[in-house]
């Protein structure tokens, strides 16, 4: 019972720590908090699930594909909305990106309507080793959770993009003095961000179903991650989602799985109050 709750914890912290990555990113680079994430994220889910139905290819295929379309509309949400607005207050971008939130979630609604949709990974079975049982489809959410994270470090610490990116987290004024182009660096910034949303939404997606409002959540518990890992910081947000999907699965499994969220926020806000940086916090990558 344990070792499975222990791998059921690992599943869905995976799925957290993607969601998370994307969301930090923006963060740790912008200073923004982008309350359009969700969407971006569900958007995702339905561009893999369009492609896959108009195109009539695999979920490995259309999935890449739709990471790239994505990564492009993240970008174009950036230049559109928040990019004139970056230089204002903190209150701007909030109210600019939760603007977009239900601009894009009503585009979803009238393109989509609102009926849950699967979508299909095409693998059946599952893994059993002992006592745990893991569909394959769980599998394919962990190994492309690791593969992301293990792009996203070579992007961050081997590619000189990546070092650009770590100096304007770090000092925005300094990266512009030594000639960076910052706004170039946060716009990629959020290109990444969308490819890891629209990661995130497909397999969500895949192991529940694609709906107008499946982006809430996420971008919730997307935040709670960022607080309790630190915010601007990748490995926090890896570390802050898997052990906030083991909380969740083993409350809900010992203790009872309608309270399973309380503990999660009771957990943001004893780190708030005891280490306002959290976990892994005081340095932006």
């Amino acid at each position: 019972m344990f070792a499975q709750q222990m791998t059921n914890g690992v599943v869905l912290g995976s799925i957290y720590a993607l969601c998370a990555l994307g969301f930090t990113l923006i963060f740790g680079v912008a200073r923004v908090v982008n309350f359009a994430y969700g969407e971006i994220l569900m958007l995702g889910a339905f561009a893999t699930l369009a492609l896959m139905t108009y195109l009539d290819i695999s979920f490995f295929i259309a999935l890449p594909v739709a990471m790239v379309v994505i990564a492009a509309l993240s970008v174009l949400v950036y230049v559109a909305t928040v990019r004139p607005v970056m230089r204002g207050s903190a209150m701007q971008s909030l109210l600019v990106t939760t603007g977009v939130l239900y601009v894009l979630r009503e585009v979803a609604i009238f393109v989509w309507g609102t009926a849950p949709r699967q979508v299909d990974m095409g693998i059946e079975g599952a893994l059993e080793v002992g006592d745990i049982i893991v569909t394959y489809q769980r599998l394919v959410v962990v190994a492309t959770m690791v593969v992301l994270v293990v792009a996203l470090y070579l992007i961050l610490y081997r590619m000189r993009v990546g070092k650009a990116l770590r100096a304007v987290a770090q000092n925005r004024a300094g990266a512009e003095a030594i000639g960076l182009n910052v706004d170039r660096m946060v716009g990629f910034a959020f290109a990444v961000s969308g490819a890891m949303a629209c990661a995130a939404g497909a397999l969500i997606a895949a192991l529940y179903a694609a709906e107008p409002a499946m982006g809430g959540a996420p971008l919730l518990k997307s935040f709670v991650i960022v607080i309790f890992g630190g915010l601007g910081s990748v490995p926090g947000a890896i570390v802050g989602g898997l052990l906030i999907g083991l909380i969740e699965t083993f409350a809900g499994s010992y203790i009872s799985f309608a309270f399973k969220d309380v503990f999660t926020f009771l957990i943001m806000i004893a780190v708030l109050l005891c280490r306002p940086a959290g976990l892994l916090g005081g340095r932006a990558s």
